[in-house]
């Protein structure tokens, strides 16, 4: 089946211009620049109709991270993982933005925008002009700033993330965040539900501060604290998530010795860990 629409002028002509798209069910095309441009391609035989650009806050390098249940197929690679068995809906599922940044101390940072897709389907009373930040972000989306090193995966509307801890961060514990709003209403005593917003200091793509910027995207977290990875035996490689597990990836380290400095070299071959959840 051969298809006419071809879609152009969507990168901008920067030369720091990134550029990453996803599906967002069959007749939908995000496309992620500085902003996010929201296409309907309904009709393959026609060109893709923009339906709305929504203005992100500052501008950023930006990078999209999809859920395993696939709402759609983003231009960066993906690791597979086993292919749960319904059919998403996705009108309700989140979709991950990633923004690097170095500040003049060097410390380098991620920062993570958690997006509910719903506000890609919510159309009414939006038209295909910008739509600034604070009419469609705040409610929409949760912002996170972590280290540099931090790792994340998405699957339907949970959100699983290594994060950093002890005093040089030379340890990582799982942090699970559910916001589907049933989880949020009916969490049976599982976790903490955090409705309040947060606010959090952002950086544009040359490491300028961007100001601050508050959310308020509801959801439920659970923090696993009797687990912690990366010691002087193993490193946390990669995390995964599912409907029913999660799964962990770490490289065993084995010690070896530079000159007179001691190190620890990572074997090619490490241990999967699988928790029922």
């Amino acid at each position: 089946m051969r298809s006419n629409s071809i879609l152009s002028g969507a990168v901008p002509d920067r030369f720091d211009a990134t550029f990453d798209f996803c599906f967002l069910g069959n007749d939908r095309l995000l496309v992620i620049t500085f902003d996010l441009n929201l296409y309907s391609i309904e009709d393959m035989s026609q060109t893709p109709e923009l339906l709305a650009c929504f203005l992100m806050p500052v501008s950023l390098m930006l990078r999209c991270l999809l859920p395993t249940d696939d709402i759609g197929y983003s231009s960066q690679p993906q690791i597979q993982t086993r292919r749960t068995m319904y059919t998403s809906d996705p009108t309700h599922r989140l979709l991950c933005l990633t923004a690097s940044s170095s500040c003049a101390d060097s410390f380098s940072s991620t920062q993570v925008f958690i997006i509910s897709t719903r506000i890609f389907f919510d159309l009414d009373g939006m038209a295909a002009t910008p739509i600034p930040w604070q009419h469609w972000g705040p409610s929409n989306t949760r912002i996170f700033r972590h280290p540099y090193h931090f790792k994340v995966h998405i699957s339907g509307n949970r959100v699983l993330q290594a994060l950093p801890v002890g005093t040089r961060n030379s340890e990582s514990m799982l942090h699970l965040m559910d916001f589907s709003p049933l989880a949020v209403t009916n969490r049976r005593g599982l976790g903490r539900v955090v409705k309040e917003p947060s606010t959090i200091y952002i950086s544009d793509s040359t490491g300028r501060s961007g100001g601050s910027l508050t959310t308020s995207l509801p959801y439920v977290q659970v923090v696993f604290s009797d687990r912690k990875f990366d010691s002087a035996e193993s490193e946390l490689e990669n995390i995964w998530i599912d409907e029913d597990r999660i799964y962990m990836l770490n490289a065993d380290l084995e010690p070896a010795a530079f000159g007179s400095d001691p190190i620890f070299v990572k074997q090619p071959i490490g241990k999967l860990e699988v928790i029922d959840i």
